[in-house]
């Protein structure tokens, strides 16, 4: 029955045999493709809800490292191409390393990567790869095939192109591609590379599924009810509403509101879960709202939930004393509406680790930074520090770092360097890092990795 077969189906064979003994096995089977556990030590990782979607990813990706070919998972932004990836890996006891795929990327770039997965026995996700330059892109071809002509025929040692040593081969290291096919800067990929990977389209997932499953996994008993009514909430918004740059309402933003719901439950256990519900969706989603939309938003959460009056605002007695005290010493008006995006910035801080503050020249938005940071020094007895830089005043290699073309020596750039020095656990205080200007493309989405739930910064 292909529904059974279709499932990841874990089995012990002991007349089989595999790295760690001779004596019996653990299988994977997905479909008719059989995968030997790999034991790595990967922790409690937060597990993806199985959706169509999820199944249909699982089965191509599986028949792909079956035939010896890669996976190239493709579609639009949030769909989940990157985690469905790791998320396999996880299932199979393997390290996923994630690499954020640049056009700064050389074809020497790539070597080191590769070389390193085949002599570890890692899988490699390289995200957005259509960002590559097609001159790279056809030596990565080469490359690729190398290792997978390899893989077929069971060496362990073989040539890989270029060097002139042979290279160590774990037969478990794969290669997955994925791509965002609809933004500016993206390549058509090559042929002979084309040929090397298995396509997977990946379209938006069935959020529904993912609200019920992830509601009743952090402790919510009513969650078949509440989850219909988040669904359909985010659905009108996504109707009704303005059609704003900044509006998200797929799979990233349900995701962050779903986790804070589960430490909104678990702090609150006897209290009323629609509730507590109506409260989380309020508190994530105002913030972001234009001022015309406001209301319109607070009378659809009234309509889906009836029965409940509106819960009281996040009340922060401490915080908000020592506000005014800091608002009086930079001789400010503590105006309410002011105030309350303090507040949303500060509940924000607290679920984000990535922030947007959104408005025009003058509206407070540097206020509102240097306000809150100065109260939470008070409150939490913790230096904050605040780093600025303008990322349109410099060119994007200056910012992340670049490789001389003639010496091959790297340069480090501003962000780079900002981020070496203030991401070290043994730094006694808390640093905010302010890029101060607009936001494109060019420069934010070499942040795709530190944003996500990766958070890591990939350089060249």
């Amino acid at each position: 029955d292909f529904d059974w077969l279709k499932q990841a189906r874990f089995y012990w064979r002991p007349s089989a045999s595999d790295d760690v003994s001779s004596d019996g096995a653990t299988v994977v089977s997905v479909t008719d493709v059989d995968f030997n556990y790999q034991y790595e030590y990967l922790g409690a990782k937060e597990r993806l809800v199985i959706t169509p979607l999820t199944d249909k990813c699982y089965i191509t990706l599986a028949q792909a490292l079956g035939m010896y070919f890669g996976g190239a998972p493709a579609g639009p932004a949030g769909t989940g191409k990157t985690e469905t990836t790791k998320d396999l890996g996880n299932t199979l006891g393997i390290f996923v390393v994630v690499t954020n795929c640049t056009d700064q990327m050389k074809y020497t770039d790539c070597a080191k990567i590769f070389k390193g997965l085949c002599q570890g026995g890692l899988w490699g996700c390289f995200d957005e790869f259509n960002r590559i330059t097609l001159p790279v892109l056809s030596v990565v071809a080469q490359q690729v095939l190398a290792i997978q002509n390899a893989k077929k025929q069971g060496v362990e040692l073989f040539q890989f192109p270029g060097d002139p040593q042979n290279i160590s081969l774990q037969p478990v290291c794969a290669f997955f591609i994925t791509m965002n096919p609809g933004y500016a800067g993206r390549q058509e990929l090559p042929e002979n590379l084309k040929a090397l990977f298995r396509g997977v389209a990946m379209m938006v997932p069935d959020f529904q599924i993912i609200k019920k499953v992830k509601m009743c996994s952090v402790g919510y008993k009513d969650f078949d009810l509440l989850s219909a009514k988040f669904f359909s909430l985010y659905a009108t918004c996504k109707e009704q509403l303005s059609n704003q740059r900044h509006y998200d309402w797929g799979l990233r933003n349900i995701l962050s509101v779903l986790r804070t719901m589960g430490t909104t439950k678990r702090e609150n256990e006897t209290t009323n879960e629609a509730l507590l519900v109506y409260r989380t969706v309020r508190d994530m989603n105002l913030s972001k709202l234009v001022a015309q939309d406001v209301q319109l938003f607070l009378s659809l959460l009234a309509d889906l939930f009836p029965d409940e009056s509106s819960p009281p605002k996040g009340h922060y007695p401490k915080e908000e004393a020592i506000l005014k005290n800091v608002v009086k010493r930079h001789q400010l008006m503590y105006h309410d509406s002011w105030v309350l995006k303090v507040k949303q910035f500060y509940e924000t801080t607290k679920v984000r680790h990535g922030i947007m503050l959104v408005g025009p020249s003058g509206g407070g938005k540097s206020c509102i930074f240097k306000c809150l940071k100065e109260t939470l020094q008070e409150s939490d007895g913790i230096q904050y520090k605040d780093v600025r830089f303008n990322p349109k005043s410099i060119r994007s290699q200056e910012m992340y770092g670049e490789t001389d073309p003639m010496s091959g020596e790297w340069t480090t750039g501003i962000f780079a360097a900002i981020w070496a020095k203030y991401n070290s656990r043994n730094n006694a205080f808390n640093t905010w890092i302010i890029a101060d200007g607009p936001v494109d493309a060019i420069w934010i989405e070499d942040l795709n990795t530190v944003l996500d739930d990766n958070k890591i910064l990939t350089l060249a």
